[in-house]
């Protein structure tokens, strides 16, 4: 298998978590991944759940978010990355007022069901990450 791999920019806005999660639907089925299985599944409430993270949590220090995906002989991998230097906190309980508070949990839980995991590397100048999420095929 040839690597492949897709990179595109959302403005940090609600309504790019759909968009996020369409084009990421659509690039997969595109590469052969059949819609509704386990890893594009997996791959897809990721994205959502991570570009939905950066609109609540980043869009103040990072106007645009950049989301990658990459699929090679054995990976899956989505990445997302804003320029907030803050780095995510995984919450123990939700939020009391139902706001949220599970996403980053649900992502490794995610993940590591799959058999994968999530790593954050900091940007280089400390400015920001990337929240990635390596599933094996």
């Amino acid at each position: 298998m040839t690597d492949r791999s897709l990179h595109f920019t959302v403005p940090t806005a609600p309504a790019s978590v759909s968009a996020a999660r369409r084009e990421v639907a659509a690039q997969l089925g595109l590469w052969g991944l059949c819609p509704g299985a386990a890893l594009v599944d997996t791959a897809v409430l990721a994205v959502s759940e991570l570009v939905t993270n950066t609109v609540r949590h980043a869009a103040q220090a990072s106007a645009r978010t950049d989301i990658r995906i990459g699929l090679d002989s054995r990976h899956l991998t989505v990445a997302v990355h804003d320029r907030d230097p803050q780095m995510p906190r995984r919450a123990d309980v939700p939020h009391a007022d139902g706001s949220g508070g599970w996403g980053l949990r649900l992502v490794e839980s995610l993940a590591r069901e799959a058999g994968g995991r999530t790593y954050v590397p900091r940007d280089a100048d400390g400015g920001g990450k990337t929240v990635t999420v390596l599933l094996p095929l």
